[in-house]
């Protein structure tokens, strides 16, 4: 994607959306980075995403996704693995950004890129942001199959088509390492009546050169824990295995790659998510957030 430096390189824009990021504001990284107001998504110590929205030059609106990572967000164990370049230890606005824009290279949907910004200090990235777009008409998929709770047929039809994106997306090479429902969003697709899916919260995502079956099987875990905490039946996330396996019926090594999906899932039930809060489920919380 061609890109647009702003404010001495401190910001990476997409250029379409510059005129916005000027008009709000928003062309500096200290104008970013001191943004107050919208509404909070998520917020940890030294990490917040907050929805706000955008006046545009036109006289409209533009809702939009900014995540901000400060300082005190990196341990001193983080930070040294920045200064040697530890595989994964990248700034995660920039990696989700690269993510963004290999996703989108692969054909595969995600939040529009609006702008991401660095602040170094000491040789290394300790401050950042990412600004996505709203996805429009979009919801997470977790809240649309908890509202086909009380139709079977559509819900397994719903989850079919997960399966069958999932499939690609694995395919591809992609893995996603955080691949709950609330991370994949439906919207309406071209034609009435068709979903598109839209894959969010990449900070985490990678396409490794050899894409190991431990690591799909941990995406299929965490895809089928968040199914099952929002109606989907045993016989549901059959269709949904079915589908991304892209078969009529099990085989010996089906049945094998299911005892180890759902061994991660049940560890999943006894300890919870390691890190975000992935749905609005009460009661449910995640550890190390």
């Amino acid at each position: 994607m061609v890109t647009k430096p702003l404010d001495n390189h401190r910001i990476t824009a997409n250029p379409a959306f510059v005129p916005l990021l000027k008009h709000n504001g928003l062309d500096t990284f200290a104008g970013v980075m001191a943004l107050t107001g919208g509404n909070m998504m998520r917020s940890v110590p030294g990490r917040s995403t907050v929805q706000i929205e955008l006046r545009q030059p036109d006289g409209g609106t533009q809702v939009a996704y900014l995540k901000r990572y400060e300082a005190n967000y990196l341990k001193p164990a983080d930070r040294l693995k920045r200064l040697v370049h530890w595989p994964g230890a990248d700034d995660e606005a920039a990696h989700e950004w690269r993510m963004i824009t290999m996703l989108r290279d692969a054909g595969f949907n995600t939040p529009t890129p609006i702008a991401f910004g660095q602040f170094k200090s000491g040789g290394i990235v300790t401050r950042s942001f990412l600004l996505t777009a709203e996805i429009s008409g979009g919801e997470a998929a977790h809240e649309s199959l908890r509202a086909l709770k009380t139709k079977p047929r559509e819900r397994r039809a719903f989850l079919r088509e997960v399966g069958a994106v999932s499939r690609q997306f694995h395919g591809a090479g992609f893995v996603h390492k955080d691949y709950y429902l609330s991370h994949l969003f439906v919207a309406p697709g071209a034609t009435p009546g068709e979903r598109a899916f839209y894959f969010i919260d990449l900070q985490r995502l990678a396409r490794p050169r050899l894409l190991n079956r431990r690591w799909r099987i941990k995406d299929a875990a965490q895809l089928a824990y968040s199914a099952h905490l929002d109606g989907a039946s045993p016989a549901d996330l059959l269709a949904c295995y079915l589908a991304y396996a892209d078969k009529r019926q099990l085989e010996a090594e089906d049945r094998r790659w299911i005892r180890d999906v759902w061994k991660r899932v049940r560890g999943l039930q006894n300890r919870g998510p390691k890190y975000d809060v992935i749905w609005d489920k009460p009661g449910v919380r995640p550890r190390n957030v």
